[in-house]
């Protein structure tokens, strides 16, 4: 057997089920090896997009005085809001909208309100392509949605309810940018509480590679109980077939199931909000396509439906042995 890497418990657990396997079976067993790398995010430059803006003159902008928006557009207008990150953006137009949605319902004067729904039409379009531009270009979200090359632990999952809060977040500015959700105060206190909350988080990124891990780690289990199709089920045979079930039950059901049925219900969780905030304009689809098939196309991501399907093999494949050799699962 190959030593296991200290940080990778998956790779360990694996091993020490095949190597119980083995011992009962009096056979040498499999070596694992190294689950092949993941897609990785493309870089920024290929999946941003490019806002049109929208522009108005100075006795027109005069007019927000009204509706008491000059404040946040000259802020925004700055040489410090020329610099802003892509999620103070996002929020600047939100908020943008939200103000002439409030000016609307409270103006009198026809011809400010005749002018503030034009703007409220020019800019509604928009608002999805900076929510996008966030998902892409802020480097907390980049970084979460890195795949990483280590698992998960088994004694904990840390960055797991950050994660969950700050998708969950970006999901409902999703809603709003498409005008699907009743607007609401927007504070940047809680954006940037979400993106601290994804700061050196690598949480989701390890889950990727947890669930990629065990495919693959089930991938290489289910070529070496193979020999258990095979399996002499007779009386001289019994003992050891009962054996076999308890290493079974003792090294895979009790440690590795118990693990995966963790980050199974993790993933179910999180991937709506994956696949709602990563799904790309028309212009961007190419470039996301091979990542997002693999992590952001729901339940249907093929990061999950592989480990799902190794799981239902290894399952199916001792339900079998058992069945043949009439011996309780328990």
């Amino acid at each position: 057997m190959t030593a296991c890497s200290p940080h990778n418990e998956l790779e360990h657990h694996f091993q020490t089920y095949l190597a119980r396997v083995a011992n009962v079976l009096e056979v040498t067993p499999p070596v694992l090896t190294k689950a092949p790398p993941l897609p990785s995010l493309p870089a920024q430059r290929e999946l941003q997009q490019q806002q049109q803006r929208v522009t108005a003159g100075l006795l027109d902008t005069l007019k927000l005085g009204e509706c008491r928006l000059l404040g946040l557009v000259g802020e925004h207008n700055s040489p410090v809001g020329k610099s802003q990150s892509a999620a103070a953006v996002l929020l600047y137009h939100l908020q943008f909208q939200l103000g002439v949605q409030e000016c609307l319902a409270a103006a009198e004067d026809q011809a400010l309100k005749d002018w503030l729904t034009r703007v409220q039409t020019q800019k509604a379009p928009l608002l999805p392509g900076y929510h996008w531009n966030m998902m892409v270009a802020e480097p907390e979200i980049r970084a979460a949605l890195m795949p990483r090359l280590r698992p998960l632990r088994f004694a904990q999952q840390g960055g797991y309810q950050e994660t969950v809060t700050a998708f969950s977040l970006f999901e409902r500015l999703l809603r709003l940018a498409q005008g699907q959700d009743e607007p609401g105060p927007l504070h940047a206190r809680e954006l940037n509480q979400a993106l601290s909350g994804l700061y050196d988080n690598d949480y989701l990124g390890q889950l990727f590679y947890s669930l990629h891990s065990a495919a693959h780690y089930l991938e290489e289990s289910l070529a070496f109980l193979q020999q258990l199709e095979l399996y002499d089920c007779g009386p001289s045979g019994r003992s050891r077939a009962e054996r076999l079930r308890n290493a079974m039950q003792h090294y895979y059901i009790r440690d590795i199931q118990a693990y995966l049925g963790q980050i199974d219900r993790q993933f179910v969780q999180l991937a709506p909000l994956l696949e709602h905030t990563l799904t790309p304009p028309p212009s961007q689809q190419d470039a996301l396509a091979a990542y997002r098939r693999y992590f952001a196309q729901g339940l249907d991501s093929r990061v999950y439906t592989r480990y799902r399907e190794r799981t239902l093999e290894h399952a199916r494949l001792w339900q079998r042995f058992l069945a043949r050799c009439d011996i309780s699962p328990t």
